[in-house]
């Protein structure tokens, strides 16, 4: 994780992107799908954390956010990490997968 992802966000919302990563490479295995992007920010351009290397990128171009662009939305990030907003994207996706068994 970039080290102004974890100066601006904190050190725990740093750590929980790391466990999403974490989530999506669980879910990959277990139900044999891949889910490369996590999404961040839905309105307007979407902005993901990207599985692979964990940089959080635009998803049109799968550019990489530049430092100004991060600090510049980095608030929202935030603020959608804290309210679960990105969790429940996560499980909205996951709902739509059938588990084991099924």
């Amino acid at each position: 994780m970039k080290k102004l992802v974890r100066e601006l966000l904190g050190e725990e919302l740093a750590n929980y992107l790391e466990l999403l990563r974490a989530k999506l490479a669980f879910a990959e295995e277990l139900y044999g799908v891949k889910m490369n992007y996590v999404p961040l920010i839905t309105e307007g351009e979407i902005i993901i954390l990207d599985k692979r290397d964990g940089l959080i990128k635009w998803l049109k171009s799968k550019e990489p956010l530049s430092d100004e662009e991060l600090r510049k939305l980095a608030g929202k990030i935030r603020e959608n990490l804290e309210n679960g907003y990105v969790e429940s994207l996560l499980a909205m996706n996951m709902s739509c997968i059938n588990g084991p068994g099924e």
